[in-house]
């Protein structure tokens, strides 16, 4: 399982990398070395370029923090070889062009797995001319991004002053539709109140009708008498 791993990590630092591209390269990993086995990476590197490698064991297991530790060119010669080290780093140029072997050995341990955390960095020779165009286009790239912001800016302020416009707008419909309603609604009442009174006064109208006619007939009634003595 964590050989492969580990494969797919260097076919990521493999996939990642041409020759024809001479930007900066940096990978950093973390790895497992099983006990009696050792881990190699393979890098692409083209000559006079600066190769620069940190690592360190960051677990053990039961055992002692150390690893060996290789750096070997094209031509498989040994560069570097460091011996039960917990952690360390190089820095140096290379000499030719081709594929450089980077191994983490652990075959010191019997039983022990490790984890070794390391980063993988690769520059271009003439850093400081690439830097300093680099530099000349990231001022272009914020002088554009300067205009492009100010203009967004700007549009941005039409947008909120437009924004608040239609805030306004809205709130004034707001206050003509409370006031119709309002005003709506009070004659709704006054409305009921008139047809409640003129509904009563028709009732009672019609009720002193009947008993006025009613009483013209009736010549013994209490009414008749009442109309009698005008």
């Amino acid at each position: 399982m964590f050989q492969i791993v580990c494969y797919i990590c260097l076919f990521l630092l493999l996939h990642d990398l041409d020759f024809s591209n001479a930007e900066p390269y940096n990978k950093q990993l973390t790895i497992f070395v099983e006990a009696g086995h050792q881990e190699c990476f393979y890098q692409p590197i083209t000559s006079t370029e600066n190769i620069k490698i940190d690592y360190q064991v960051i677990y053990g297991g039961l055992g002692e923090t150390h690893i060996n530790f290789n750096l070997m060119d094209s031509s498989r010669r040994l560069l570097i070889n460091e011996i039960k080290q917990e952690k360390g780093k190089c820095d140096l140029v290379a000499n030719e062009t081709g594929t450089y072997k980077t191994c983490f050995d652990n075959t010191i341990s019997t039983f022990n797995q490790k984890i070794v955390a390391f980063t993988l960095e690769v520059r271009p020779a003439d850093r400081e001319e690439r830097e300093f165009r680099d530099m000349h286009r990231e001022m272009l790239t914020d002088y554009q991004f300067d205009m492009a912001y100010t203009a967004i800016n700007n549009y941005m302020g039409k947008i909120h002053v437009n924004l608040m416009r239609i805030g306004q707008t809205q709130h004034f419909i707001k206050a003509i539709e409370a006031r119709d309603r309002n005003l709506a609604e009070s004659t709704f009442a006054r409305v009921n109140k008139w047809s409640w009174a003129n509904l009563l006064a028709m009732i009672f109208v019609g009720f002193l009708q009947v008993l006025m006619v009613r009483s013209i007939f009736h010549t013994h009634g209490t009414f008749y008498k009442f109309w009698k003595s005008f």
